[in-house]
C-alpha cells in the first residue's frame, strides 16, 4: 500500500515517551509537504524519509494506515517515530463540514476543499 496522502508523523528524539507531531502529505512524485517539506521513497513496505532542511533520516515500515521506525542525524542524535494516516474528508457525506483546526481544511457546499488560513 502506498503512503500517498495525508499522514501525521509522531517523533521522539531520544525515544522518550514525549512525541511531537507533524502533519505531512506524501505526494506521488516522491516529495512530501507540510510545515517541513522533504523527500520519500517506499519499497516493499519500507519507507525512507528525509527533510529538506536538516540531516535527519527516517527509516521504517508501513503496514496499512500505520508505520514506525527509527531516525538518526548520524551525528549522535537518534530517535523513534510512528505514522498514522489522517482520514480523508468525505464531502458527499458531510457537505458543510469543517475539520479540526489542525487539519486546516473546510468543505464548502460546492464540494471543493479549500485550505483555511
Amino acid at each position: 500500500m502506498s503512503v500517498n496522502g495525508p499522514w501525521t508523523l509522531h517523533f521522539s528524539w531520544g525515544c522518550t515517551s514525549n512525541y511531537s507531531q507533524l502533519p505531512v502529505t506524501f505526494n506521488p512524485n516522491g516529495t512530501f509537504s507540510g510545515n517541513l517539506p522533504g523527500k520519500w521513497v517506499q519499497q516493499d513496505g519500507t519507507l525512507l524519509l528525509s527533510f529538506d532542511g536538516g540531516p535527519a533520516k527516517y527509516g521504517g515500515t508501513v503496514d496499512g494506515n500505520v508505520g514506525s521506525g527509527a531516525s538518526s542525524t548520524f551525528a549522535g542524535l537518534n530517535g523513534c517515530w510512528y505514522l498514522t494516516r489522517r482520514a480523508a474528508l468525505q464531502c458527499r457525506q458531510l457537505p458543510w463540514c469543517r475539520m479540526g483546526s489542525s487539519a486546516g481544511y473546510k468543505c464548502y457546499r460546492e464540494h471543493r476543499y479549500r485550505r483555511t488560513p
